[in-house]
């Protein structure tokens, strides 16, 4: 697994937790990415303990990442789910599985904000993440939603 692989999915944990609350961010932010971050880091060999979280380059890089596309996210979320909505037809955000809308708008962010990142790796790395934690139905659904919302772009 990559390193923007991992902060993706971490991204998209921390976005599911909190699920549009920006109230305290970077408090949430570093205690996500110090409690729950550590053990998955861990988990994924990232890590070998917890005191490695602050001593690796690799990892420093994850965090950056990580924290720049959840604030990112998250201060532009009107506009995010303003896409969201104008291009899903019959389903509105509330509707939508939290892990489908807080990928939607993890990687709408990216598509939108972070032009750095070919579309098609936000696009490819979304279904590949929905696979890993949306239902079996999430995959086709992030992809036609995010190929709609990048024609509109």
């Amino acid at each position: 697994m990559t390193k923007r692989r991992k902060a993706r999915e971490l991204a998209l944990q921390f976005l599911y937790e909190e699920d549009g609350d920006i109230s305290n961010m970077d408090y949430k932010i570093n205690r996500f990415y110090n409690d729950f971050a550590s053990e998955s880091l861990m988990r994924d060999g990232f890590i070998k303990t917890k005191e490695d979280l602050n001593k690796k380059k690799d990892v420093a890089q994850i965090f950056v990442f990580f924290s720049s596309i959840v604030r990112g996210a998250l201060l532009n979320l009107d506009k995010i789910d303003g896409i969201i909505k104008n291009v899903s037809k019959n389903w509105s955000l509330e509707r939508m599985s939290r892990v489908d809308r807080n990928l939607l708008r993890l990687s709408i962010y990216e598509i939108l904000f972070v032009p750095e990142t070919p579309r098609n790796v936000v696009m490819n790395e979304a279904i590949e993440i929905a696979k890993k934690f949306g239902n079996d139905e999430s995959p086709a659904f992030i992809n036609g939603i995010l190929d709609a919302a990048v024609k509109v772009k």
